[in-house]
């Protein structure tokens, strides 16, 4: 990996009805970000679907001469057909600090896409999260890659298309936190967390319980408050990603300090709010 400061910088995209299927653009910010860092834009770049790094896609780096905004062109589109993303799906994008990409996929139901088991057949988005759905079943944000790297993608960041349980009566709401992050963050001992969206901070603490394939955690009090402050319906898709936790925490700071998630909605019409 690259020793520059851009190293394991993250973005991510969702893939819009409609948007083109030879280019993506990338956000201004990190170009912006990368034009700082090396004087100018890559030209050329490598896509790998996370933890698969021995499989590299040569893309090419173009910038608009009339807007300055910047697009994956050239090899863009066998990416995507070679690994099934279309419509609807969110990509994080990790940057090496060079001029590689690793790309986690997360599909409509919240988990991130199993290309392991997709490729023996079993596709990682055969289910549209239409309908309200069994929130109750075990939704894992990630399966593990094999090989281990970029695992922590998954373990730092879900995504969750809301249903009918989500949103339903004010005392029966609640949202299902994926396995592998609830494990990775200790949920099991964990009480609350915050989350952060439009510069306010919601509390909303977690109900646990027991589930076939061991405890769960959820979502609960306080989840309600935070949907009406923010207008969300059934059909929203909610991006979680937990913040770093400040340098200056102590090690004697208990398990519910400065455990943040920062969200970010897209809108069933396709609009944004963070």
């Amino acid at each position: 990996m690259a020793n520059s400061r851009l190293a394991n910088y993250e973005f991510f995209k969702v893939i819009l009805p409609g948007s083109s299927k030879t280019k993506l653009k990338l956000p201004d910010k990190f170009v912006r970000e990368l034009e700082h860092e090396h004087g100018q834009i890559l030209r050329d770049a490598k896509l790998h679907v996370a933890g698969r790094r021995r499989q590299l896609w040569d893309v090419r780096v173009v910038v608009d001469d009339v807007t300055g905004g910047a697009y994956l062109t050239r090899g863009w589109l066998q990416f995507t057909r070679a690994h099934d993303i279309g419509d609807g799906l969110f990509l994080v994008f990790r940057f090496d600090g060079a001029a590689t990409f690793a790309i986690t996929v997360f599909d409509p139901t919240m988990c991130r896409r199993d290309y392991y088991r997709h490729d023996a057949g079993e596709s990682g988005s055969s289910s549209s999260g239409g309908g309200d759905g069994d929130c109750d079943s075990d939704s894992d944000a990630s399966e593990g890659d094999g090989d281990g790297g970029g695992g922590d993608v998954a373990t730092s960041q879900f995504a969750v298309t809301l249903r009918l349980c989500n949103l339903g009566e004010k005392q029966a709401q609640y949202l299902n936190v994926p396995v592998e992050f609830q494990e990775a963050h200790g949920y099991a001992k964990r009480a609350e967390v915050a989350l952060r969206m439009r510069g306010r901070t919601w509390t909303v603490r977690l109900k646990h319980s027991r589930k076939q394939k061991g405890q769960r955690a959820a979502l609960r009090y306080g989840w309600h408050q935070f949907c009406v402050d923010n207008g969300l319906a059934v059909g929203d898709t909610c991006f979680f990603r937990l913040l770093p936790v400040p340098n200056h925490a102590g090690a004697g700071d208990d398990d519910d300090g400065d455990h943040v998630l920062k969200v970010s909605v897209r809108k069933a019409d396709g609009t944004f709010i963070e």
